[in-house]
């Protein structure tokens, strides 16, 4: 075994991949078996919150709503910015929240596509109303990049805006106000996955790509032609008191090399990668093995 030292500079490379997933969630037996959640709260009902597989929880609406408040509008009021118009305020919202496997997923930005029914006056039938995500060019929020959610009427999208989508967190929030107030009904209208319903506002059908970051670090590690021509295995030893190697190894020594170890400063094993085939190494060759980590 021998140990070389990277050069920061020449033998380490970092990157970034994205892969995409597609979701389209219509009943709440699809948004279940794929850990997404819809919730309708306001900030004044002493009620629980309940998700959008029918199952109470043991939050308080308000509690949550004063969560959902402060964490993405940095508002400690009982109240948020109504999205057409942030002049004015709204105690209604509601939420669907897509599950993040790691900390660096997220939702596609320009993916997202939502039709949602909504109660006719209060009593009656229900009508259906197609919403996509318009990203923003900079970034303006803490939390990270956000779209606006704006309604799709005969395939051109309007300038109703119903709410906010925060793709980095796979947060969407609804809190529309002109063009789209039937979002800032009651909370006891509800906020669940299914066919229409009249007097509840129900998600039809919701669309979006997963972004799912994986960070790549690629270490080239270097066996040049002088380097790692001889064995470390004590069966090779002619004379175990002075380390003499035994003859027929010395003049035209050939080794395989099978193993990649990785470590720290200190000497100690972080990681191990294993070369299939074994590679043939003597003073004629020279070697170059990737050895690529994911996390």
């Amino acid at each position: 075994m021998s140990l070389v030292n990277f050069d920061l500079n020449r033998d380490i490379s970092d990157t970034t991949v994205v892969a995409e997933t597609s979701f389209t969630i219509s009943n709440s037996t699809d948004a279940k078996s794929n850990f997404i959640s819809a919730y309708a709260m306001d900030a004044s009902s002493t009620g629980f919150l309940i998700n959008s597989q029918g199952i109470t929880t043991p939050s308080p609406l308000s509690a949550a709503f004063r969560a959902v408040a402060n964490f993405y509008f940095s508002s400690t009021a009982a109240s948020v910015p109504v999205a057409q118009n942030v002049a004015s305020l709204t105690s209604t919202l509601r939420a669907i929240q897509v599950a993040r496997t790691t900390f660096d997923d997220g939702i596609a930005s320009g993916s997202l596509t939502a039709t949602i029914s909504f109660l006719t006056n209060g009593v009656g039938g229900s009508e259906s109303r197609l919403f996509v995500d318009q990203p923003e060019i900079s970034i303006t929020s803490s939390v990270g990049r956000k779209g606006s959610i704006k309604e799709q009427v005969a395939g051109v999208v309007s300038n109703n805006v119903a709410g906010t989508v925060f793709y980095d967190t796979g947060t969407i929030i609804f809190h529309g106000g002109t063009g789209t107030s039937d979002f800032l009904v009651p909370s006891s209208s509800g906020f669940v996955f299914g066919a229409a319903s009249a007097d509840k506002v129900t998600i039809n059908t919701l669309q979006f790509k997963s972004a799912t970051h994986t960070k790549r670090t690629t270490y080239f590690t270097r066996a040049f032609n002088k380097e790692f021509n001889y064995t470390n295995n004590q069966t090779a030893l002619e004379n175990t008191v002075n380390g003499s190697i035994t003859g027929s190894l010395t003049s035209l020594p050939t080794t395989y090399i099978t193993t990649v170890g990785l470590y720290n400063d200190d000497g100690e094993i972080l990681a191990v990668a294993k070369v299939s085939p074994p590679f043939k190494k003597d003073f004629d060759k020279e070697a170059v093995f990737a050895v690529r980590m994911n996390y």
